[in-house]
């Protein structure tokens, strides 16, 4: 698994949306921050809003802000608004191309599978115990 850098990304605007008091931020003003191209921050923007995440308000001094409270958006809740929902695990069937023996294939591939499903379970639940507070300065994290 590779989480893509859009996670981070998205992490570090919603630090940055929760210590400017509320006060919209540009997508121009935020890809600058980040350094990357306004048209890529508002493919990654639009996630967020979709997961109502993050509000766009449409107007001259309009922008984005949080749709909700730091302490209520999940380090899971961001993951999923950008990686999405869908498993991690893909399985190609290669086993079944490769060896003969179906007894064999389904035994390791039950074991295999378990495995990654307990190893991604595990993965979300650590991510839904930190929120955006989590990550804001002391002074900051209200």
């Amino acid at each position: 698994m590779k989480m893509s850098i859009g996670v981070e990304q998205s992490l570090v605007i919603l630090v940055l949306l929760s210590i400017n008091d509320n006060q919209p931020i540009k997508s121009r003003a935020l890809s600058q921050k980040l350094d990357v191209s306004d048209s890529y921050l508002k493919k990654t923007m639009r996630k967020l809003v979709v997961a109502e995440i993050v509000e766009a308000i449409a107007s001259k001094d309009g922008g984005y802000t949080l749709a909700r409270q730091p302490k209520d958006i999940t380090l899971l809740d961001v993951y999923e608004a950008i990686e999405g929902t869908d498993s991690f695990i893909q399985s190609t069937k290669l086993a079944g191309r490769v060896f003969d023996s179906p007894e064999m294939i389904e035994a390791g591939s039950r074991e295999v599978l378990s495995s990654i499903h307990t190893a991604e379970n595990r993965f979300k639940d650590v991510l839904k115990q930190s929120s955006i507070q989590d990550l804001l300065p002391p002074k900051q994290a209200k």
